[in-house]
């Protein structure tokens, strides 16, 4: 007879080696999701790079065209996904080149020795004109008419924008735009009741004395806004700064030396 088999039972593992292998399977998977999130977030920084921040600097300084024939990139063009990931992307490299020939009028500061003979300008405008005014009641021969049919100024106002009208043409190649200039009372009160705020009231608009133009609003910003900033004043026109802050109207020019009395 064969005697009793004593199979042995494996020992059970202790609470230290419990602990051990615990900690060795976190610090395993701890390992692979940072590879994840590593491998994700390089990814996604490649991504930001070619969608958001190329686009972004390449259009900063719009006249400095600084990309000029690097490796992968075409002009105008962000890069490939591909390439910003794999660091093909281009290097931006600072550009001296000249602005645009129409912007370099804009710092051109004109004097007293730049303004023409005015009255050759509007031979029929009387600058002898009787000046004492009823606000939106100016008689015929108390207005001069424009180079824009329909449109009309106080004698004075009207033969110094005309100067300054010269001097706009040299630099652009085009005549000072203008959409409103005088109004009538009624004509003022059309205008409060379209515009609201934005109109004075009637009776009391520059418009209504002769001494306010209104640009066309495609003149009223750019090249054409700093040309006039900067020159206007010589001939004795300017944006109020109430159009600047109070109200937000930079196509709004008055003739300051007949509007200086009201302010």
């Amino acid at each position: 007879m064969r005697g009793p088999v004593h199979r042995h039972r494996p020992a059970h593992p202790s609470r230290r080696q419990l602990r051990i292998e615990r900690t060795q399977e976190i610090q395993v998977r701890t390992t692979h999701r940072r590879r994840k999130l590593l491998t994700r977030g390089g990814v996604i920084l490649g991504f930001l790079g070619a969608m958001v921040v190329y686009p972004v600097m390449g259009t900063i300084t719009p006249y400095a065209n600084a990309a000029e024939q690097l490796p992968g990139v075409v002009e105008g063009q962000a890069p490939t996904m591909s390439t910003a990931i794999l660091g093909a992307g281009p290097q931006f490299e600072s550009s001296d080149l000249p602005l645009p020939t129409v912007d370099d009028q804009s710092t051109v500061v004109l004097t007293e020795n730049d303004i023409p003979v005015a009255s050759s300008l509007l031979p029929e405008c009387d600058p002898e004109f009787d000046d004492t005014t009823s606000n939106g009641r100016l008689r015929a021969d108390q207005l001069c008419s424009l180079w824009v049919a329909g449109e009309q100024l106080r004698p004075d106002a009207a033969l110094a924008l005309a100067a300054l009208n010269e001097q706009f043409k040299t630099a652009f190649g085009t005549s000072i735009c203008i959409a409103d200039s005088y109004r009538s009372l009624s004509e003022q009160y059309a205008t409060k009741a379209s515009r609201g705020y934005l109109a004075a009231s009637p009776g009391t608009s520059m418009h209504g004395e002769g001494l306010a133009i209104d640009l066309c609003r495609t003149q009223a910003s750019g090249v054409y806004y700093r040309w006039l900033s900067n020159n206007a004043e010589t001939f004795g026109f300017w944006n109020p700064d109430w159009a600047k802050w109070s109200k937000y109207e930079p196509w709004h020019w008055e003739y300051l030396p007949g509007t200086g009395i009201y302010w």
